[in-house]
């Protein structure tokens, strides 16, 4: 492997290089910074990387993360959206002959990861054959479609480590009846297991953002893949978590029918009553499986 003299220097100020380079930060983009080396090593240390894993970084930034990434595994594709940024990384990071560097949007829409990735880790994966881990220090703006693309993804994707706001990890490790259940905590759910690693204060970015954030391991269940049934499953969810303050029947009565909307609930044990808050991933892969696509939503 070879290394930069001094890739992306861990401590120096994001601050100080932004400026040095006459680069402005887009608050759209979610670029805020990890400012600490210690903190950048903790969520390097979470993943618990070997030579032989492969790894996605979301958000390259300066690349301080990324050389991090490229000390402890065998290959890793980082993906930068802004091109300032995505120039003061590539100087920072131009000696490391294990990481590629793309320049794109990692989402192409809301429901499809950019094909320019997908494309550059089915070449990786056909060269370096150990696991996927995705690590990241996600924007804020794509954390909740990224999160789900990368798990209905055609390439397979083992863990991610994810450092996300709190709000969005409260919702990742919701329980069914509470305010922050939705439909991300059941598609998530769905495909993985989720464990919050630590919590991160806002003084320990750059800008500082307005809320904490918090490192989340994801763990996906390796017996889940992309069929007909899960296509079903995300219909219903999205139904019925788009009228949440219905009552279930009224739900399915809107979308699929009188005779559904009393057979369902009857044949399943659910209260007709319910809202979609309050029911399990179990319950809506229940309901898909005895509902045909929605007559309306």
């Amino acid at each position: 492997m070879q290394a930069a003299d001094s890739p992306a220097p861990l401590d120096r100020h994001p601050r100080d290089a932004i400026r040095e380079h006459g680069f402005r930060t887009r608050k759209r983009l979610g670029q805020n910074f990890l400012v600490a080396p210690d903190n950048l090593r903790r969520v390097a240390d979470a993943a618990d990387l070997s030579g032989r894993d492969f790894v996605l970084e979301i958000g390259t930034g300066l690349g301080r993360l990324t050389a991090l990434l490229a000390e402890r595994t065998g290959y890793v594709i980082s993906v930068e959206i802004d091109r300032g940024l995505f120039r003061i990384a590539s100087e920072n990071l131009g000696g490391l002959g294990n990481v590629r560097l793309l320049c794109c949007d990692f989402l192409e829409s809301k429901h499809r990861i950019n094909p320019h990735v997908t494309a550059a880790a089915l070449e990786a994966l056909n060269s370096h054959q150990g696991p996927l881990k995705v690590v990241s220090n996600l924007p804020y703006a794509i954390s909740s479609p990224a999160i789900v693309n990368l798990l209905e993804w055609e390439v397979p994707v083992g863990e991610l480590y994810l450092m996300v706001q709190r709000a969005v990890a409260d919702r990742l490790t919701a329980e069914p009846g509470g305010k922050e259940y939705g439909p991300l905590t059941v598609y998530v759910a769905y495909w993985a297991t989720v464990e919050r690693l630590f919590a991160m204060p806002r003084a320990a970015f750059w800008p500082v953002p307005e809320v904490s954030s918090a490192l989340v391991k994801i763990t996906r269940r390796p017996d889940r893949t992309r069929t007909a049934g899960y296509d079903a499953f995300s219909k219903v969810v999205g139904t019925l978590f788009s009228h949440r303050r219905k009552m279930l029947a009224g739900v399915l009565r809107a979308g699929w029918g009188e005779e559904v909307a009393r057979r369902i609930p009857e044949k399943l044990g659910i209260d007709p009553r319910v809202r979609a808050e309050k029911l399990t991933v179990a319950d809506f892969e229940a309901i898909a499986s005895l509902a045909d696509p929605p007559e309306s939503a």
